[in-house]
């Protein structure tokens, strides 16, 4: 009876063993910057100027596969990140009126209050209500420019394929 389940508990780990996946890494240095998988998506561009872009279908003797067409590591000149794109502006139309009329009450408000003069209040409307539409917009647009968006393989960065792959034994 345990020689069974032994037998049984070892095909079953047999059928869902895997093999590692091979990577491709960018390094600055020692340091990693950027793991890629076989079957992770690529966009690369070329020393000749060619962008390529796919799915790694492949890794193997510093040579990468993107959609079964092989390219040498030392034809990359740039990989390319596909990054979120820039942030359109967080407010419809429909909501900019609403905000409008909201800093017109709030005008209203402090004006018949005697809190502020008219002008101080439309002002202070305004802010209250555009303000932190402004600074998310153009604080996405500052944060988008300062992330990188390539990663140019030469003097800084470099490509190291780190592949397992075990070639078949040949009969002699």
């Amino acid at each position: 009876m345990n020689r069974l389940l032994l037998l049984l508990f070892l095909l079953l780990c047999c059928t869902t063993a895997y093999q590692q996946p091979n990577y491709l890494f960018i390094k600055k240095g020692l340091n990693k910057k950027k793991t890629y998988q076989e079957g992770d998506k690529i966009h690369i561009q070329l020393r000749d100027g060619k962008e390529k872009t796919g799915i790694i279908t492949r890794l193997l003797n510093n040579v990468v596969y993107i959609n079964g067409e092989e390219i040498a590591q030392e034809q990359i000149a740039t990989v390319l990140l596909d990054g979120k794109k820039k942030n359109p502006f967080p407010a419809n139309f429909k909501t900019m009126l609403l905000i409008g009329a909201g800093a017109g009450f709030t005008t209203l408000g402090l004006s018949l209050n005697n809190a502020n003069e008219p002008t101080t209040a439309l002002v202070a409307g305004l802010t209250i209500g555009y303000g932190p539409l402004l600074l998310k917009h153009f604080g996405g647009r500052i944060l988008y420019a300062l992330k990188r968006k390539k990663y140019r393989v030469g003097k800084k960065f470099r490509l190291q394929v780190f592949d397992i792959y075990v070639p078949p034994k040949r009969p002699f």
